[in-house]
């Protein structure tokens, strides 16, 4: 049955928690609108679901049907083969079509190649995939010093969201180019100077982890565009196609058994249901050879601190936390304090609020509001800096499991922790929008990484 891309309005909260909690639609957490007589919010569903919403009365407006253009998009992208692949073929910046899952890490290898040899080291990351897969990560800088801070940018999670492993092999790219033959980056009215490039690789460490999901990628790329989750193998006795793989991005160990935590009527964005197409959060917390090469990265460079992940879509830069509403007057209202167990992820009540001290928001927002004013440069957009909380809570996530670790142990190093997901919900399939509007959104992420990267101290 196709599948759109809608935007759903409903009449008030609990009309619009319903779309989650009752009708388990997949909607775009950061794109709710309020409106005169109630929300508006982007979302996917099949026909079948769209005509069980409009006979309770929302109101739905349809886009594309992503299936068929999510198929065009499968076309535009190189088939995998053993043929070598040259490098100026896997520079971002002028390419016309996505990576694919080898090109990713063939670009990522070629970015660590002689003459970046002194300045770059490709780093084999210890877990492989379902299917067998291997991973590696780049470390980009240049000295050592026991004050020297790292900046660790992960993408390619989300199996559909195509374009984050192209933004962070472009980002490394330039970041690479611009340091070997000392010059700046100039992207739309961004002028990074070749001094400003030459301190982020001498004065700290960024570490790269552009495509933590290759199964899940290649799948989305050659099967079934829409696919998000893992390949973990199905649960025996399910032989649903639905009941592969696992949500990455709900596997983290922050609040991940949420029934436990929440409460019970929270239109959480997660699932226990391994046969759920979109957020199952695995069989436990950290059970996924992808979630444990992202938590192995910070527990091997204990100097991480600061982090990125990559996603898309909304057009925002999101910090933490994205289980409740941010407090910043009662420090024992936290995620650690069983009293609240069955409290958490209603927006607006005063039940439960997280805390989060005054001057880490403070931190957060001036950072992120830098790379807001770099994406802005590019061509004009404006993405939203907001807490990573709305009226769709979530648990188990990269960016607050990377924020907790310091509050959870004493001995971990604060990282200060986003979410940027990339791109607009106007355009058609918008987790991969056709090549020429996304080499438009790599030009504005890869901006807000470098700008991160110099305003990070």
């Amino acid at each position: 049955m196709p599948r759109y891309h809608v935007k759903i309005t409903g009449k008030d909260y609990d009309a619009m928690a319903d779309l989650v909690r009752k009708y388990q639609v997949n909607v775009a957490r950061h794109t709710v609108e309020k409106l005169d007589g109630g929300y508006r919010v982007d979302a996917h569903a099949d026909g079948r679901k769209l005509r069980t919403l409009e006979a309770a009365g929302y109101k739905i407006e349809r886009y594309e049907d992503v299936d068929k253009e999510g198929k065009k998009r499968q076309k535009e992208v190189r088939k995998v083969t053993k043929k070598a692949v040259t490098a100026e073929a896997l520079a971002v910046a002028t390419s016309a079509h996505y990576l694919n899952v080898v090109e990713v890490e063939k670009a990522l290898a070629t970015v660590a190649d002689p003459p970046n040899g002194a300045f770059t080291k490709l780093i084999k990351l210890p877990n492989k995939t379902w299917e067998n897969r291997v991973c590696n990560a780049l470390k980009i800088g240049k000295g050592t010093g026991s004050n020297r801070p790292a900046i660790y940018f992960l993408g390619g999670v989300h199996a559909r969201e195509w374009g984050s492993p192209d933004i962070l092999i472009d980002f490394a790219q330039r970041l690479t180019n611009a340091y070997r033959t000392n010059s700046g980056i100039t992207i739309g009215s961004n002028n990074f100077t070749a001094a400003q490039i030459k301190k982020i690789v001498e004065t700290k460490d960024t570490y790269v982890f552009p495509q933590a999901n290759p199964d899940g990628r290649n799948f989305s790329m050659t099967t079934d565009a829409m696919w998000r989750k893992n390949r973990r193998p199905a649960p025996a006795g399910h032989p649903q196609a639905s009941c592969v793989g696992v949500d990455i991005n709900r596997n983290y160990d922050f609040l991940w058994n949420y029934p436990t935590y929440f409460n019970a009527s929270s239109p959480i964005a997660n699932s226990t249901n391994p046969c759920d197409y979109q957020t199952y959060i695995g069989p436990k917390a950290v059970s996924e050879p992808e979630t444990k090469n992202a938590v192995w990265l910070f527990d091997q460079f204990s100097n991480i601190r600061y982090f990125i992940d990559v996603h898309s879509y909304s057009e925002d830069i999101l910090y933490s936390w994205g289980d409740d509403e941010n407090q910043a007057t009662n420090p024992s209202m936290n995620f650690q304090n069983g009293a609240f167990n069955g409290k958490r992820g209603i927006a607006g009540d005063t039940a439960y609020k997280e805390y989060l001290t005054t001057a880490d928001k403070n931190t957060a927002v001036n950072l992120a509001n830098k790379m807001q004013a770099a994406i802005k440069n590019v061509r004009g957009r404006v993405y939203k800096v907001e807490q990573a909380m709305s009226l769709y809570p979530t648990a188990g996530t990269s960016d607050d499991y990377a924020f907790s670790r310091h509050l959870t142990n004493s001995q971990k190093a604060k990282i200060y922790s986003y979410t940027i997901e990339w791109g607009s919900p106007s355009n058609p399939t918008p987790f991969h929008p056709a090549y020429p509007e996304m080499q438009k959104i790599i030009q504005e992420i890869t901006s807000a990484l470098v700008g991160f990267c110099i305003a990070a101290t």
